[in-house]
């Protein structure tokens, strides 16, 4: 097991998979009251694994056109049951 694993921390960011995609779609709609937004674009593009006792992923999804995307943090529990733990709009930079 690498160290980050060990301390709980982050892993390294990946590129989105169709699982990633899945995972976000099970709490769009807790994302949208969240931030008071109805996502007009829903497209998981980054995630993030933190173990804990279970799972957070934390997951960047393209939910406008350029600059805005969302951070959600989602956990999944040792039962496999999903929950919204935080969700935020990030602005982006332009490059």
């Amino acid at each position: 097991m690498s160290d980050a694993r060990k301390s709980g921390a982050w892993s390294e960011p990946k590129p989105a998979t169709q699982e990633t995609q899945d995972i976000a779609d099970k709490v769009k709609k807790a994302a949208e009251e969240q931030v008071g937004m109805v996502f007009k674009v829903y497209k998981a593009i980054e995630y993030q694994t933190q173990v804990v006792a279970g799972t957070n992923f934390r997951i960047i999804i393209k939910v406008t056109d350029f600059p805005q995307n969302a951070e959600l943090v989602v956990f999944r529990n040792l039962e496999d049951q999903y929950s919204l733990t935080s969700a935020k709009l990030l602005i982006m930079e332009k490059p």
